[in-house]
């Protein structure tokens, strides 16, 4: 995903599917294909849209950037629709396997490059932290 190229995705035209109810809520993960410091805060809602917030770290400075679409569990394939990207129309899908659940946490592998990707829920006050402290 860098969750950009590993986001989650969506078509605008595309109607939200039934979101499983442990898998909404507020997720936090680090790492990316080839940057293991890259940070990821996914707000996946029970109507089936999705809000991810990427954080990378790169000589000290902070590259945030933003993706919006639709998210659907079907069995245990993960299908991400990505609509916008940094506000921009730029749509992809993102496909994973969803490894493992539970009301704490979520495992994912994204299916092209089998990347896995270890999320935890976090309140809604979450921020993620500075570059400085995870350098």
């Amino acid at each position: 995903m860098r969750r950009g190229l590993i986001c989650f995705g969506l078509c605008l035209w595309a109607a939200p599917a039934a979101a499983a109810p442990s898998l909404a809520g507020l997720w936090f993960g680090q790492g990316q294909p080839g940057d293991k410091q890259s940070m990821y805060l996914d707000h996946l809602t029970a109507d089936g849209k999705i809000h991810s917030r990427f954080r990378d770290c790169r000589g000290g400075k902070t590259i945030d950037s933003s993706e919006d679409g639709t998210w659907s569990l079907t069995g245990t394939t993960l299908t991400i629709q990505i609509s916008l990207h940094n506000g921009q129309f730029m749509p992809r899908t993102d496909v994973y396997r969803l490894d493992a659940a539970s009301a704490k946490n979520f495992k994912i592998s994204y299916l092209p490059l089998n990347f896995p990707y270890d999320e935890r829920r976090v309140d809604d006050k979450f921020e993620m932290p500075p570059c400085q402290l995870t350098s």
